[in-house]
């Protein structure tokens, strides 16, 4: 163990609780037990339906940290949650997804404008699924406001869970699908839907998941999550940029087909230990027009970042952590 993390007056716990959606992260649940090994760590991963769950386990003390969405860690700042932010994780997982029937061109808005148009007018308007209340929706809303769609009186949107998308599809039940990289994946590579849109980067942004810890623990036990956040960049940094060796890894956890895993790895996730701390800021704005939160809380966003963590365990300066 480095001599700069060893023991001190912190009695630091060596098992971790570490919430991680269900199915998530794979390449990471692949190496941090190696790394956690040099710092003294054991990770006992928790499986969580959604990044609320996460974050409400979280506050209850149950976890040290949890992976979350921008969009929850705004819900933190607006719900005075005592969280921070400590390493980033990345993005590329907001797909939007098209039912082979509807036959669009990819990232072409008028045309979809004039799809909604026409069903509008005939009372068959386009219908779109994505679970209430997440990222998902955020973005769908936000991108269909972009290209003059009214996504209140103009499509339907309707509740489907991430994991029932391909089925939907399938079966005709949806037109769209603003859905996780995974399950869109698994979509396109059945042959029933289309890529329409990856949300990701330019206006888009691409921060969209990243690691927070209690703000409790950060005083209490600071050495403990030093130990955690460099047993993080240390994992990341098996396959950062990498995208063979992210197959390679989500192999050994996931149980998709091989094919899907690499559409995914290769065409759609990118994975960072720095934080892109204006895509943050922009998701903030969003979530402040849309209605979702009382005011934009993008001023107050890096009040819940602590970098000192992450400067430490990766030798790299705030300034050069806080954008990929």
């Amino acid at each position: 163990m480095p001599a700069s993390l060893s023991r001190n007056a912190y009695a630091a716990t060596d098992t971790v609780r570490e919430g991680i959606q269900i199915g998530g992260l794979g390449a990471l649940r692949s190496t941090m037990t190696g790394t956690g090994k040099k710092y003294e760590l054991a990770f006992d991963v928790k499986d969580f339906r959604d990044s609320t769950s996460a974050l409400l386990a979280l506050e209850q003390g149950e976890l040290e940290i949890c992976n979350t969405t921008t969009q929850h860690l705004i819900r933190a700042i607006s719900e005075n949650i005592p969280v921070r932010w400590v390493c980033g994780w990345g993005g590329g997982y907001n797909v939007l997804v098209s039912g082979k029937a509807l036959k669009l061109k990819a990232n072409d808005g008028e045309a979809l404008k004039a799809l909604v148009t026409s069903r509008k007018a005939g009372k068959k308007p386009v219908t779109i699924g994505v679970p209430t209340g997440s990222l998902q929706h955020a973005k769908l809303l936000v991108y269909l406001k972009s290209i003059a769609i009214d996504p209140d009186k103009d499509v339907q949107i309707a509740n489907i869970p991430f994991p029932n998308h391909p089925r939907a599809l399938e079966a005709g039940e949806v037109d769209l699908a603003m859905t996780l990289s995974a399950f869109g994946a698994i979509a396109i590579e059945k042959g029933d839907a289309a890529l329409f849109l990856h949300l990701f980067g330019g206006k888009f942004g691409k921060q969209e998941i990243g690691f927070i810890v209690p703000e409790k623990l950060i005083k209490d036990k600071p050495e403990l999550i030093q130990r955690i956040v460099s047993s993080h960049v240390e994992a990341m940094k098996e396959f950062m940029g990498q995208p063979e060796k992210q197959i390679e890894l989500e192999r050994k956890y996931s149980r998709l087909p091989e094919p899907v895993i690499a559409m995914q790895e290769r065409d759609f996730l990118k994975y960072n230990f720095r934080t892109n701390i204006a895509d943050i800021q922009t998701t903030a704005r969003e979530l402040h027009q849309l209605g979702w939160v009382k005011e934009d809380f993008g001023p107050k966003v890096e009040n819940f970042i602590d970098w000192s963590f992450l400067a430490k365990a990766s030798g790299l300066t705030q300034a050069e952590l806080s954008t990929w």
